[in-house]
């Protein structure tokens, strides 16, 4: 199913205005334009991994959601007449676990502005519309803000079974879509 057109404008402190919305097919070239532009530590944050680009492969996975399965949200900002992914936040099935898990990132430049919450506030509130009751993420233990983040949205943080070097959240979703 089509995810819905959800598009929202946001301001930051400074006045730059930024855009909200869900991620389409055909952002197919800004998703990979603002991967490869991630620096190799918040590559490896978020992929767990210091990818180059994506794979064509997860290049479409991303840019094609199966909702309400799946959704996805990117931050944007225009620059000179020019739409920048920004960051991106999304939910998906996680493998074996009956539940989704989440994922977000922001760029480099952006980071520390509120983007990550505001991406993953607006996330959280579609998955709780759409059912969703729990979800969880995986995060490398040296990813302090991104624990700070997680905490902040009230999910309970645990190492991971299998890696040490991992930490678990979990979070009921229903309980989280007015928090934030």
């Amino acid at each position: 199913m089509k995810p819905p057109d959800f598009e929202y404008s946001w301001q930051l402190d400074d006045g730059t205005a930024l855009t909200i919305r869900t991620m389409r097919p055909d952002d197919a070239s800004i998703e990979q334009d603002f991967v490869r532009s991630l620096s190799p530590r918040s590559k490896t944050l978020r992929f767990f991994s210091p990818i180059k680009e994506l794979s064509a492969t997860a290049l479409e996975k991303f840019t094609h959601t199966d909702f309400p399965n799946e959704m996805a949200l990117v931050a944007t900002v225009d620059q000179d007449g020019i739409e920048h992914e920004i960051g991106v936040a999304r939910y998906a099935p996680s493998i074996g676990s009956g539940q989704v898990e989440f994922a977000v990132v922001v760029a480099d430049d952006w980071q520390g502005k509120g983007i990550a919450t505001e991406l993953l506030r607006h996330l959280f509130s579609i998955a709780s519309e759409v059912g969703i009751d729990s979800i969880e993420g995986f995060i490398l233990r040296d990813n302090i803000p991104m624990l700070r983040l997680a905490r902040e949205f009230g999910f309970r943080i645990q190492p991971d079974k299998e890696d040490p070097g991992i930490a678990y959240a979990l979070k009921d979703i229903q309980k989280l879509a007015g928090e934030g």
